[in-house]
């Protein structure tokens, strides 16, 4: 069908407007095409239209009975609304029609993961391995090693090495070398797992297109767009009805465990790591004003600064969040505190820090999907690390009051103490409950998701010192002595 073809392309392209047009007018000679309704859902989805995915999605799932896309595409609408008994129930039903295909395993096994139903998630994963190997197989493990005894390990060992050999693609070769480094490292062999997670690295970092020297001209333009002058410069001092509060820092420093200790306060919501500064705010600013991040921020009349406002609101209404405290625990808006200022000049800012080997190891040492230079660099990272340290240093200056700083090890080492001092910072009294946090189970999509769902541990703590002199001398390597990055 010419219509359904064309259609197709458009979607790939992502002309959605015209891709909606052409499936509508199959629908109108086919009112029941199962494409075309799943092609109308997953445009929805992307523009954000949830209810009308929802209503798409069900009708695509009913005339493509044995498609599971169009039934994952679904699972992900109910949770865009907020409505995850739903989703979860329609990844039981995949699972139940689909028990030898390893991806309903693997989506019914990250749900469960996410919501906290680690038990759950581990029997699903341990089965999913009975199924045809596939690109899902080796996250199955990966997340499997990270929750199984050690009896357990080899096992899933053999398997691991298997599959170093069948996979050719560079990124699933990756993430076989990070499971078996997890795998080794809990049975104690850690030159086996050191080695691993090299080869791990040093095969991500092949597919980083560029170095994180690139990067430093942009957060020194930052400082230059955002100095004394942007600060003294007169602005709205807007009044919102909630506390925005934005948690920053490295990755891996533990903001994943002190949002979830947070978020049990009954004030407290979270919109996770959310991305509407990056992927909307911005945007916009640039199209007002014909400039990128950060020289768009030259010109922030009030109009554009409500205009963006509204644009954070309707993010937090569209994630169902209405307690008087919103969390935003996205790193990487150190990056945009400048614009978060003049945003929320009311904002509170928590900068979580940690040792830096400690940071680095832990890092380098798990699988992050994007190949990102500092990710799979031990050297990268210091580097991304001293540029992180200069750009808050300079913020400091100007937004001394509303930041507060705390380590990853004071969170650790005195974990009420520590909370009482953020919730006074956010304006709200001490609750018990946020030391309960993992009984918790609210959502957790970040690495630590299975972390956070255990007491607090020294642990974490102490790891990275198996390998200091490997973290050190890599720290210190030249970065002319990296590999050079490929466009794959």
């Amino acid at each position: 069908m010419l219509l359904l073809k064309r259609a197709n392309e458009l979607l790939a392209e992502n002309k959605l407007r015209e891709a909606e047009f052409m499936y509508k007018s199959v629908l109108k000679q086919s009112p029941n095409n199962g494409p075309a309704l799943f092609g109308l859902g997953r445009i929805c989805m992307r523009l954000e239209q949830y209810d009308n995915a929802i209503y798409y999605l069900k009708r695509a799932c009913e005339h493509l009975p044995k498609m599971l896309e169009p039934l994952f595409a679904l699972a992900d609408a109910f949770l865009a609304v907020g409505s995850p008994v739903d989703a979860k129930t329609v990844l039981e039903y995949t699972l139940s029609v689909a028990k030898h295909n390893a991806q309903a395993h693997y989506q019914l096994g990250q749900f469960y993961l996410d919501y906290g139903f680690i038990e759950q998630a581990k029997n699903v994963f341990k089965a999913g391995l009975d199924c045809p190997h596939s690109t899902v197989t080796a996250f199955m493990l990966y997340e499997l090693v990270q929750m199984s005894s050690a009896k357990e390990l080899p096992t899933y060992l053999a398997i691991l090495e298997k599959l170093e050999n069948e996979f050719e693609a560079p990124r699933l070769k990756a993430v076989v070398h990070y499971a078996l480094a997890k795998c080794h490292e809990q049975l104690g062999n850690y030159n086996a797992a050191q080695d691993n997670y090299a080869l791990a690295n040093d095969t991500q970092l092949l597919m980083s297109e560029f170095r994180t020297v690139d990067m430093l001209p942009f957060f020194e333009s930052i400082k230059q767009h955002c100095g004394k002058a942007f600060f003294d410069k007169p602005s709205d001092r807007v009044k919102t009805t909630f506390t925005p509060v934005f948690i920053v820092g490295l990755p891996r420093t533990g903001s994943t465990l002190l949002e979830q200790m947070l978020v049990q306060h009954s004030h407290v919501g979270t919109l996770g790591e959310n991305t509407v500064i990056s992927d909307k705010i911005v945007p916009y600013l640039f199209k007002r004003n014909n400039a990128e991040f950060p020289a768009c921020l030259d010109q922030l009349s009030n109009s554009m600064l409500d205009h963006c406002r509204l644009l954070y609101v309707d993010e937090i209404k569209r994630h169902r969040v209405s307690e008087e405290v919103v969390i935003n625990k996205l790193p990487a808006n150190f990056q945009n505190l400048g614009l978060i200022h003049k945003l929320f000049p009311e904002a509170r800012i928590i900068h979580l820090t940690r040792n830096l080997n400690a940071t680095a190891w832990s890092v380098y040492s798990n699988h992050f999907a994007e190949s990102e230079p500092y990710f799979c660099s031990l050297s990268e990272f210091a580097l991304y690390a001293q540029a992180q340290s200069d750009l808050m240093s300079h913020f400091n200056q100007f937004m001394k009051r509303d930041i507060f700083t705390l380590s990853y090890e004071q969170l650790i080492a005195e974990p009420e103490k520590t909370i009482k001092q953020c919730l006074s910072f956010l304006y709200q009294k001490y609750e018990p409950e946020c030391l309960e946090f993992h009984k918790s189970k609210k959502p957790v999509h970040t690495l630590s998701k299975a972390q956070v769902r255990k007491p607090i541990s020294t642990q974490p703590l102490e790891k990275w010192q198996r390998y200091e002199a490997f973290i050190e001398k890599m720290i210190a390597q030249p970065q002319s002595d990296q590999t050079t990055p490929v466009n794959l």
